[in-house]
């Protein structure tokens, strides 16, 4: 097959020094599978200094053309990985395919992260335990699955540590489900339930985008306003994250109504984004189990 590399963000020049600090803290650390001979529908554990990851499906065989399966991080207390879109500090999962059989491609779902700070940075991501669903095309449906992961990921509590870890699963053809792919199918519909939907279905909507300049000299910058009208249950505590390729925010600050109905969020931009022109912006907005999406088109920065 060919080369299906998939990323969880676009990395700029922070992510790149924090990736070759990384490197160089943990040099000569060693990742491995730990435990028995794992069952079909279960991989082995890839263990790190502080986490471990492996690969989990929720059915037993290729019987479709499309199969789901998800990728399990359990870490240690305290410590936290990253979410897709990192924030001000950290970089994003790197995913690596090849050398799997049998595969097209793979679709990736992102739980709702957690906002954490690290260094006086704010971050984006999870802590204990995530599983991120995998959906996952077959080039030929029936046929042996030999799945592939080359897996960098970073994990962090007072410092930080990139982790690389190869994981395998092998799914067979046409089998009947078995008690363990039942199980993973119930862990990996758990998070995949807090998978952000279209914000229209939450009663959300995006009443007014503004880029802004504002300061002057050593204190110009850009921001982004964005107000988000409410139609559903009142907002509790909402968060706001942003993404756009090449670009980096700062922590978004809330300017709430006093009716609750409608939310403005604020937050300083920088990248190469941050250029007279527009792009395109995905904004998830996250109120405690409630998570939705926008994607809203950037208009150029005005006085």
């Amino acid at each position: 097959m060919g080369k299906v590399m998939t990323s969880g963000g676009a990395v700029g020049k922070q992510s790149l020094i924090f990736a070759a600090i990384a490197a160089a803290a943990i040099a000569g650390a060693t990742v491995f599978p730990i435990g028995s001979e794992a069952r079909a529908e279960t991989g082995a554990w890839a263990e790190s200094a502080h986490a471990k990851a492996r690969l989990v499906s929720a059915v037993a065989a290729t019987g479709a053309r499309r199969v789901q399966l998800g990728l399990e991080i359990s870490l240690e207390p305290g410590w936290k990985t990253y979410w897709r879109a990192p924030g001000e500090g950290g970089m994003p999962p790197r995913f690596d395919w090849s050398g799997s059989a049998n595969l097209a491609n793979v679709d990736i779902a992102w739980p709702a992260p957690k906002a954490f700070e690290i260094g006086g940075l704010e971050s984006v991501g999870y802590a204990d335990h995530v599983i991120l669903p995998l959906d996952v095309g077959l080039a030929n449906t029936g046929e042996p699955l030999a799945l592939r992961l080359s897996l960098q990921y970073a994990v962090c509590r007072e410092i930080c540590m990139l982790v690389e870890a190869k994981l395998s699963l092998d799914l067979p053809g046409p089998a009947q489900q078995t008690s363990e792919s039942l199980t993973n199918a119930a862990a990996i519909a758990q998070f995949q339930a807090r998978v952000p939907r279209p914000g229209a279905e939450l009663g959300w909507r995006i009443a007014g985008t503004t880029r802004k300049t504002v300061g002057e000299g050593a204190d110009r910058r850009e921001v982004i306003v964005i107000d988000v009208a409410n139609a559903g249950s009142p907002f509790g505590a909402p968060a706001m994250l942003f993404e756009s390729p090449g670009l980096r925010f700062g922590k978004s600050m809330l300017r709430p109504a006093p009716d609750g109905a409608q939310a403005r969020f604020v937050a300083a931009m920088r990248g190469a984004a941050t250029a007279p022109g527009g792009g395109d912006l995905l904004l998830t907005l996250i109120d405690g189990d409630r998570a939705g999406t926008f994607t809203v088109r950037m208009e150029p920065s005005a006085r």
